[in-house]
């Protein structure tokens, strides 16, 4: 079983050293911020022009279940309308194992559809809906689900490899005695997001 990382954030590292637990493990980390899967990436026709490229509710509903053993809730905070838009604001709701609660709360929108008469909408709930899953989907993206998707301009990939295939890096010694092995066995999470600066 591998070792919890100590620390996600500088504010962790700083505040309670040998009090705080850590809030996610290395696997769990590492299958959030990984690079979206290709099969996974869609694209639709962007207003004013050009693509945009998402990903499915279906799909971030996968990672959620996978990543938090499916202890996780989405809630509907508001909903309203704006012209032919709906709108809802979100919160997501994860637990992890050592017991820390992350919330995330975010805004999903959606075009309502009209009838081919103007005599109306064709389906207020199915828009409500795909709304809620806009937002469910911003409210991830906050975690780091598909963020190389929603965030493109700030996304660095965070390769990862199994440290037992990582070469075993020697340790500088200044007198003659035999180097001696040292490998690093937890992630510095904090130490990883300054080097992708």
């Amino acid at each position: 079983m591998k070792k919890p990382i100590k620390a996600l954030t500088l504010y962790e590292k700083i505040g309670g050293r040998a009090k705080t637990k850590p809030v996610l493990y290395q696997e769990q980390l590492m299958h959030i911020l990984q690079k979206t899967p290709m099969e996974h990436i869609y694209t639709r026709p962007a207003k004013g022009g050009g693509v945009w490229d998402y990903v499915t509710g279906v799909y971030v509903k996968k990672v959620l279940n996978y990543v938090f053993a499916w202890n996780w809730d989405f809630e509907v905070k508001e909903k309203g309308t704006e012209g032919d838009l709906i709108w809802v604001l979100g919160r997501l709701t994860v637990r992890t194992k050592t017991g820390a609660t992350i919330v995330k709360e975010q805004f999903g929108r959606a075009d309502m559809k009209k009838r081919k008469d103007g005599s109306g909408y064709v389906d207020y709930g199915n828009d409500l809906k795909a709304a809620t899953t806009d937002a469910l989907k911003k409210c991830a993206s906050e975690l780091g689900i598909a963020s190389d998707i929603y965030g493109k301009n700030e996304f660095r990939e965070i390769k990862y490899q199994d440290l037992n295939e990582l070469e075993i890096p020697e340790k500088i010694t200044k007198s003659k005695e035999a180097k001696t092995p040292q490998i690093e066995s937890e992630i510095d999470i904090a130490k990883m997001r300054e080097n992708l600066i």
